[in-house]
């Protein structure tokens, strides 16, 4: 079935000029989804910053400032649903898109009613696209938004 893309929030169109590369922070506590993902990002010409554990995500997102968080949602400690929770209390952090992978039924009652929410939620899966196709919205919102100036993919 591939990426199954639910979205929490609006996306607009891609901005075309831009002068610097997008930072992203990817947060997996597996170490093979984050090589993959990191290969994937840097690849595509993102700035691309790792994270093994949910805590080690907020500290690297306050000290580093990215443009976009991509996390899992299953984590021990701090999981995905948390890490968002810190993320938004932090004036440093609160307005930063995060995309959150899962391997669950993101319909779920259980998971969709945790609060808050991500800016999109994104089943974990083969396929690649539709991950890069939120990345690449959400930066382009956040850029129309006046959050940030940042450059999405194919340069």
């Amino acid at each position: 079935m591939g990426f199954q893309v639910i979205l929490r929030r609006h996306n607009r169109g891609v901005p075309t000029n831009t002068n610097r590369t997008a930072r992203l922070l990817i947060v997996d506590d597996s170490p093979v989804a984050l090589a993959f993902l990191e290969a994937v990002f840097r690849g595509a010409h993102y700035e691309v910053e790792t994270a093994s554990n949910g805590m080690e995500g907020l500290d690297k997102a306050l000290r580093s400032a990215p443009d976009l968080i991509v996390t899992d949602g299953l984590m021990p400690d701090v999981d995905g649903f948390e890490l968002v929770r810190r993320l938004r209390n932090h004036p440093e952090t609160a307005h930063v898109p995060v995309v959150m992978l899962t391997s669950v039924d993101t319909l779920d009652p259980e998971y969709s009613s945790r609060s808050p929410q991500p800016d999109a939620m994104v089943a974990k899966s083969m396929q690649i696209e539709p991950l890069m196709d939120q990345v690449k919205a959400l930066l382009a919102k956040s850029t129309d938004e006046g959050s940030a100036d940042v450059p999405l993919l194919d340069k």
